[in-house]
């Protein structure tokens, strides 16, 4: 790589692309899902209740085991500050606990790139008369060019603005491959971190995803010749991180209330050993469908990668990574209750190392491709939104009007933050169209940085363009609005208990967010008065309410 290849990516711009692909999604003033909705839902009961309710959190009648604690606990704390202070309101707190865990991820996976690209096997070859790149600039850029490749990911759009079990999962990830390329120099940190990763992923999202992690770290450690020195004292380090990750969880909620631990523990063992099952043909099917779109831009990168680097596969930059994903594939194998795509999202650091280590040995014919690729989709992808906006404020093309009036019925445009926001990231995305039309530049990550800021753009655009229309799409609040006042119209009474049939956590704390209403989902029907029944039926019975284009319905039903 020459010297002009690897300039300088100025580091403002980079820290600006970060901060809008975060902040994007704070102009969501709802609970658009129910992974969502469970995640507010868990840190308001944090706060509603004690010690007990933040080591062992419940939703009304029943305990959350789906997942560990630590996001909540990290949306909690951002709620109560925001409280406080009066600086932002609940849901804005959850958006923002999301960007710290982003802000936390982008910082492991750069850092952990710097750490291998900087390696001498892994620097490009010297050029006869001079001017290759210095190791410094070489490393540089290489982890510039993964942490845009990660943003760029399309799958990565489907969580990274929620502060949920998953996401803090792709943070816990990115902070062990972080660990384990600081090991290479630091063996005790490092091990430490690696192993210290894997324990909160206990606490932060499942049993099952911290095992495959330990296990990770634990086969690089062993296979890697880097880390030949002091191997078994790595390996136990390693073990005693993830034990203080964990254990500190379980002893402090014994020590609050052990009676309570017993049966809450009691509960989130079984429903954590599940998840040790082989998965079924409709997960692997999901796989299949899935893996192009939802890697893109970032596989064929990494395939080239491993392809190029083949004879140099046992170089630490690139078996590290290359060791982490093949000890994943236990992770799709036995993923039967795991979200779907949740295992990709463990995997992205890793790829995305891969595919920076690829992207840098493409001849420049064909790193011109994801230019090209970046600059088509995402100015096409610009042109409709606005072109649907547009017709949604003057109604120009009536269909493309009505289409949005069926999807969100009731909504329009507003001139807020929001459009301002759009017209500027559209603005700067055109004017990159522009200079890329009108220039041929060398530089490495200019491919990368092009699918960064589209995505970025994109993001932010429709976002910021639909938030309204989201809002009434995706919110459960006026549905679950109408089933409260056709519960005070029946003669509901306060202290009279509510029960629901077909309902999850992520249900029970959106009627507990919009309506105040505490949904036993435990309780026998003879000790309620009211019971919601959840359903997905085509048929709108007398007393059930839906949201738009759904066939998700709720109905009252009176028991005495």
């Amino acid at each position: 790589m020459s010297q002009e290849a690897a300039r300088k990516l100025p580091r403002w711009s980079l820290l600006a692309l970060l901060t809008i692909f975060a902040f994007s999604g704070f102009w969501a003033t709802g609970l658009w899902t129910l992974r969502d909705a469970l995640s507010f839902g868990t840190a308001s009961a944090m706060l509603d209740g004690g010690a007990s309710a933040w080591l062992m959190p419940m939703m009304a009648d029943s305990p959350i085991t789906e997942a560990g604690p630590l996001a909540g606990w990290l949306t909690a704390v951002i709620i109560a500050f925001g409280r406080l202070t009066g600086l932002m309101g609940d849901i804005a707190a959850v958006r923002f606990a999301a960007c710290l865990l982003f802000a936390l991820t982008t910082a492991a996976l750069w850092y952990g790139t710097w750490h291998l690209a900087r390696r001498p096997e892994a620097q490009p070859i010297a050029f006869a008369f001079g001017g290759e790149a210095s190791p410094r600039d070489y490393s540089r850029v290489v982890a510039d060019v993964a942490v845009l490749l990660f943003v760029a990911t399309f799958g990565i759009l489907t969580r990274q603005h929620e502060a949920l079990p998953d996401t803090t999962l792709l943070t816990m990830a990115a902070l062990s491959f972080y660990g384990l390329t600081l090991g290479i120099r630091r063996p005790v940190p490092g091990a430490f971190t690696a192993g210290l990763a894997a324990g909160l992923a206990v606490v932060s999202s499942t049993l099952f995803a911290s095992c495959w992690l330990l296990v990770l770290a634990l086969i690089t450690i062993q296979c890697l010749k880097a880390f030949s020195h002091h191997r078994p004292k790595r390996l136990l380090i390693t073990i005693a991180g993830a034990l203080a990750g964990f254990l500190p969880w379980p002893l402090l909620a014994f020590a609050v209330d052990p009676a309570q631990a017993a049966v809450w523990f009691g509960e989130w063992l079984p429903a954590q050993l599940a998840h040790f099952s082989l998965a079924g043909s409709d997960t692997y099917l999901w796989f299949a469908r899935n893996a192009l779109w939802y890697l893109c831009p970032i596989w064929p990168f990494a395939i080239w990668g491993l392809y190029v680097w083949r004879h140099q596969i046992r170089q630490t930059h690139i078996l590290l990574p290359a060791a982490a994903l093949m000890a994943g594939i236990p992770a799709v194998v036995f993923s039967s209750f795991q979200a779907y795509d949740t295992v990709f999202l463990a995997f992205l650091p890793m790829l995305s190392v891969t595919a920076a280590f690829g992207l840098v040995t493409v001849r420049r014919g064909y790193e011109n491709v994801l230019d090209w690729f970046s600059l088509t989709i995402f100015t096409l992808g610009l042109l409709v939104l606005w072109a649907y906006w547009f017709a949604w404020l003057t109604s120009f093309a009536p269909k493309m009007a009505e289409s949005l009036q069926m999807l969100a019925p009731g909504s329009a445009p507003v001139f807020d933050s929001g459009l301002v926001l759009a017209c500027l990231v559209s603005l700067v995305w055109f004017v990159f169209v522009g200079w890329r039309l009108t220039h041929r530049p060398v530089v490495a990550w200019r491919g990368p940085w092009l699918a960064a800021a589209g995505i970025t753009a994109f993001s932010a655009s429709l976002v910021g363009l639909y938030h309204t229309a989201l809002d009434v799409n995706r919110s459960y609040e006026p549905v679950v609005k109408a089933v409260a006042r056709n519960l005070e119209a029946k003669g509901m009474q306060p202290g009279d208990v509510v029960c629901g049939t077909g309902m999850n956590h992520g249900l029970q704390a959106v009627f507990k967010h919009y309506a105040d209403l505490d949904v036993l989902v435990r309780a026998r029907p003879d000790e309620c008065r009211f019971t919601i029944d959840r359903s997905r039926s085509g048929a709108l019975l007398p007393d059930s309410f839906r949201r738009p284009h759904t066939d998700e319905a709720f109905t009252v039903i009176q028991n005495r």
